[in-house]
């Protein structure tokens, strides 16, 4: 029978007490898996304000993005709690395994998309590399590369090609148009949280269409 944490109220908010058996990540009601397959697997995270997970178990390598600033009190299972401040798009790597929990200290939820590293694909072809002004590198490891590309209206990435396969998640609400050398046009409108796995090799450019700034953090698979 799987055990719940008991949340007690006090002066300082709600404080979940430590008697708690730790849950797979699958298991954690705040974590609602949206995708999954042989490469990924993606949870759609929401910890309204004052909530807190259950402590809960990541066993392999995964990356988080923030949708919107949060600020909350982040415990490894076994050590203090300690100060945990995300700006809006800022995308964290973690190695697994870990065990701990998260506690929503803000008056707004926080949201985050959380992505499992199960296994990579490899790289397929060769890479003309994006070299456009809204385009940066934030990460990069043994295990992935993550990049942020910002787009404001009209403007558009140079036509590249990606090797590695990716998982891209969209931090605006916004409309884009894909072009790929012998295809037709794609127009794709995002809100915040979306997100889209791509599998290498992709050629294509991106512009943005739309009347807001488009701006996506990709993770690249190693």
């Amino acid at each position: 029978m799987r055990s719940f944490a008991v949340v007690v109220l006090s002066l300082g908010g709600l404080l979940p007490s430590t008697v708690q058996s730790p849950v797979p990540v699958a298991n954690e009601p705040r974590h609602h898996m949206k995708f999954e397959n042989e490469y990924v697997r993606v949870f759609d995270v929401v910890v309204p304000p004052g909530d807190a997970t259950l402590f809960h178990v990541h066993s392999i390598d995964y990356a988080f993005v923030s949708i919107g600033d949060a600020t909350l009190k982040a415990e490894v299972m076994g050590s203090q709690p300690g100060d945990l401040i995300v700006k809006n798009g800022e995308a964290r790597f973690t190695k697994g395994p870990i065990t701990h929990r998260v506690t929503n200290v803000a008056t707004a939820p926080f949201r985050n998309i959380t992505i499992e590293i199960l296994k990579s694909p490899g790289p397929v072809g060769f890479s003309t590399p994006d070299k456009s002004p809204g385009h940066s590198i934030v990460l990069e490891n043994d295990r992935v590369r993550i990049e942020r590309l910002i787009l404001e209206p009209g403007q558009s990435t140079k036509t590249h090609t990606h090797n590695l396969s990716a998982l891209s998640v969209f931090l605006t609400t916004s409309k884009v148009r894909i072009e790929s050398p012998g295809a037709k046009p794609e127009t794709i409108e995002y809100t915040p949280g979306d997100f889209r796995w791509r599998a290498a090799p992709v050629t294509h450019s991106i512009k943005n269409i739309g009347s807001t700034r488009f701006e996506a953090v990709g993770i690249d698979w190693k």
